[in-house]
């Protein structure tokens, strides 16, 4: 499955970038360092060092600055080299910058896209009160992912409709309402990750993560 250029997509769940971590992610193809300094702000960049390519997803995390864990070159919140370990007293090119890409985060979900972000990212309603439930990685392409999501039972009472083109919302009644966001990784991997919102959330999320995770042997199996 394909994923335009300037769609926003959901790559991770917030409360799972922890403070001073860079992690991993692949969006249609493209190697992303997901991170977060001591300020707050999820930053997503192309998981390449601009030194030697080394994937900043293995570096570290220092203050506000990424540094890759080959050379230990810094970069700052904005993507420009802020320091080189092996010289100093030199003050890095402006042309030595990550490059990054536009992230918010809305709905309990990190957002990205490999455009320009202008539009950002969907709007969905209000965003207060929606916490994670949990991602699941998936052995399936995400247009089998979000068909085989389409129709499966959630269970007694459970009304799932698209919202968009790779997200789907469930209803539980009044006091409950799960989004789930379809991430392609590659032709044959994709990423789900789930946040819930109403009276219900926090109660009921450990067993919106058990139906979960009979979706993913749902979608494996089809």
């Amino acid at each position: 499955m394909s994923v335009a250029q300037g769609r926003w997509t959901g790559v991770a769940l917030d409360h799972q970038i922890q403070p001073a971590s860079s992690n991993p992610v692949v969006l249609n193809g493209q190697a992303l360092a997901v991170w977060r300094g001591e300020d707050g702000p999820v930053r997503v960049w192309e998981d390449r060092c601009p030194h030697r390519g080394m994937r900043l997803s293995f570096g570290f995390v220092r203050g506000n600055t990424l540094r890759c864990i080959y050379h230990g070159w810094a970069y700052g919140a904005d993507g420009q080299c802020a320091e080189i370990p092996a010289h100093p007293a030199l003050a890095p090119p402006k042309t030595i910058c990550a490059n990054s890409y536009p992230a918010e985060t809305r709905y309990g979900i990190v957002w990205t896209t490999l455009g320009d972000g202008a539009s950002g990212p969907p709007d969905l309603g209000p965003d207060e009160g929606w916490e994670g439930v949990r991602s699941l990685f998936v052995a399936a392409s995400a247009e089998a992912a979000l068909t085989a999501l389409a129709r499966f039972d959630f269970g007694a009472g459970a009304t799932t409709r698209m919202l968009a083109g790779d997200i789907v919302e469930v209803s539980f009644g009044p006091e409950l309402r799960m989004l789930v966001v379809v991430q392609a990784m590659d032709d044959e991997r994709a990423a789900l990750h789930a946040a819930a919102k109403g009276a219900r959330a926090t109660e009921e999320r450990a067993a919106l993560a058990k139906r979960l995770e009979r979706l993913r042997a749902d979608i494996e199996q089809a």
